[in-house]
């Protein structure tokens, strides 16, 4: 060799840095869907014992630019918890205790005491439990779940001679899942009124029975959880009385164990997460005072050895 200046090294396209990767893929489609959902990521960092040690926020231009990934630096050496929100930035969602321990973290639904009949922005979470931290390359994958749910619910009379006025009914949807923590798991018993943010006319085709003519309510709520009550009511204003007042975990349920994934059942839970619109339409007598049966997006529950009133 002539001259060692001919040597050098060139270390530009070298991976560097501890990064958690980010994806939403655990949905019923199972299809990877953080680029085109999520909106911004805060990552929560707690020592191994659940001391609070840093946030760290990425806008959703810096996610694209990196690929959905988030670089985690300025820590000493050692083992790390990372809890990941989506969309908590929203003055739709109250943080407490961000900066204290693990335990303490608390987010809520902001005046959900009063009832609440907005649409709810989107709110992803996400958790890496223990793992190291150092100098070295690393990137550890972080799969988000979606804690928002639309049900598009459609009350209709199987009668042809049957009008139904939107002004004539309400409905509403009960449940206490208004006070999640750092796990995802609700942490208040208090009960949370859903109404429609939007309610109107509808008029569509049903498979058995033709054109049917009714209400149609847009309701927004958290995550919905199997062994939390969860009750969806219509109530005839002109009375005040319920028409019906159903469970909608129990009978999402009966149909979310139906479906695969990879080969498997789905359990009730993780249908219910991986869910996150539900077509639900509930079928009245021709006096509307009485539920018959019900569908849930493409299955029909039957009165008569399904639903329990």
């Amino acid at each position: 060799m002539v001259s060692c200046t001919w040597v050098k090294d060139d270390t530009d396209d070298c991976p560097y840095g501890f990064w958690l990767k980010l994806h939403y893929s655990y949905n019923i489609l199972d299809v990877e869907a953080a680029p085109k959902y999520v909106q911004d990521a805060y990552v929560y960092v707690y020592d191994a014992d659940g001391k609070y040690i840093k946030r760290i926020f990425a806008t959703q231009d810096a996610l694209k630019s990196d690929n959905y990934k988030v670089r985690v630096e300025g820590l000493p050496e050692g083992d790390y918890q990372f809890v990941v929100w989506s969309g908590i930035g929203n003055s739709e969602y109250a943080v407490s205790s961000d900066t204290q321990m693990f335990d303490d973290f608390r987010i809520s639904l902001v005046g959900a005491d009063a009832g609440y009949s907005q649409e709810l922005p989107d709110l992803y979470y996400g958790y890496l439990p223990k793992v190291h931290f150092d100098d070295s390359y690393a990137t550890y994958d972080v799969e988000l779940m979606k804690n928002t749910n639309q049900l598009s619910c459609l009350a209709v009379a199987l009668s042809d001679d049957t009008e139904m006025n939107p002004d004539d009914f309400d409905m509403r949807v009960v449940t206490a899942n208004g006070t999640m923590d750092a796990r995802n798991q609700l942490v208040s018993d208090a009960e949370i009124t859903y109404t429609p943010f939007v309610k109107d006319s509808v008029t569509f085709e049903d498979v058995d029975y033709g054109t049917l003519h009714g209400v149609q309510f847009s309701i927004s709520t958290l995550r919905l959880l199997k062994d939390t009550d969860c009750r969806v009511i219509l109530e005839r204003k002109s009375s005040g009385q319920n028409v019906f007042n159903v469970s909608i975990p129990e009978y999402i349920g009966m149909i979310g164990s139906l479906y695969t994934n990879l080969g498997r059942k789905l359990t009730v839970q993780e249908y219910l997460d991986r869910q996150d619109f539900y077509t639900i339409v509930f079928y009245l007598s021709g006096d509307l005072d009485k539920l018959l049966q019900l569908r849930v997006n493409s299955w029909r529950l039957r009165s008569i050895n399904h639903l329990k009133l």
